[in-house]
């Protein structure tokens, strides 16, 4: 039987055929800002039509449908409450779905779907089990009893809004010093562009054409592996703040697995090791015998579809 997973961003929506917890066909489609909630619903409904059909499969033939949202989905009523990366926010989306499929629809918090997406890729068996994916914020899902937690409101999991430096940079939730702000991937390229100026000598000039608008992870990353001394020193910072959060949800949590996903695992060569030693270190926990296992997230780029498609094994 397969399943239909739907990962919904602010720039661009992607839509799986999923068979078993593998992903097999993929369509993507921009996120248009001018489009209301039912045209993007609609628009939604046309690339599944197209997909099913690329594969000469029917409707009949999928099992259920499943959605990822970046904001506040409400399973107890099926709104998505909150989105500030979506152009509509507090609408019944599941209601939408279902008016458009006749299947099974779930949905979730995208940091949420790509937390059981990658718990089901792995084959984990772990009781406990937690995913940062570090972007433009960083998002959570954490896993307990093989179920997704939600909390009280559905809002469980927003680790990228606790305070790791008081009265420190403004976040957009209205706080300041928010893990987020720091450790979040665009925290560290918009610290780099800033030192930049201070650095002319810096090979990040070179890289990004003396345009610092430029800079982007890759480029950073370049930088770091010809030894630029800003890049270095620049990620050194960036780990340590990393390091501080994630020590704070260990002592929070004591998961038996901890996963890190999102663009900048793909250049964990850099960061995992050193990382791990300043956690080890910090943690509550140092002297236990058993600590929490934390690596990269593997297949992270399908772990948000496969995550979304098979809600309905999370939700049952």
């Amino acid at each position: 039987m397969y399943y239909i997973g739907i990962d919904m961003g602010g720039t661009s929506i992607k839509i799986g055929l999923i068979n078993d917890r593998t992903l097999e066909d993929l369509l993507q489609i921009p996120t248009d800002p001018s489009q209301s909630a039912v045209e993007c619903v609609d628009s939604i409904k046309r690339s599944v039509e197209e997909l099913l059909n690329r594969n000469q499969l029917s409707m009949e033939m999928i099992q259920s449908i499943g959605m990822g949202v970046p904001g506040t989905a409400n399973l107890s009523n099926g709104r998505l409450e909150y989105a500030n990366n979506l152009s509509f926010s507090d609408i019944p989306l599941l209601d939408l779905l279902r008016q458009s499929f006749p299947k099974p629809v779930y949905f979730d918090n995208d940091a949420n779907a790509a937390a059981w997406g990658q718990y089901l890729i792995e084959e984990s068996t772990a009781d406990s089990y937690l995913m940062l994916t570090l972007g433009t914020g960083i998002g959570c899902g954490i896993i307990l009893n093989q179920k997704i937690m939600y909390g009280v409101n559905y809002s469980a999991g927003e680790v990228g809004h606790m305070t790791i430096k008081y009265d420190g940079i403004p976040c957009n939730c209205g706080r300041k010093g928010c893990f987020e702000a720091y450790a979040s991937s665009r925290a560290l390229i918009m610290h780099a562009r800033k030192e930049m100026n201070q650095h002319p000598d810096s090979i990040l000039w070179q890289l990004c054409g003396d345009n610092p608008d430029l800079l982007d992870g890759k480029l950073f990353f370049k930088a770091v592996s010809a030894q630029d001394s800003l890049a270095n020193a620049e990620l050194n910072r960036y780990i340590e703040y990393l390091a501080q959060g994630i020590t704070n949800i260990i002592n929070i949590f004591q998961p038996q697995e901890l996963r890190i996903g999102g663009g900048i695992s793909s250049a964990g060569e850099w960061f995992l090791e050193p990382l791990k030693e300043k956690v080890a270190q910090y943690r509550y926990s140092r002297d236990s015998a058993l600590n929490t296992n934390i690596e990269l997230a593997k297949n992270f780029n399908d772990a948000g579809i496969i995550g979304a498609g098979l809600l309905e094994l999370s939700q049952r």
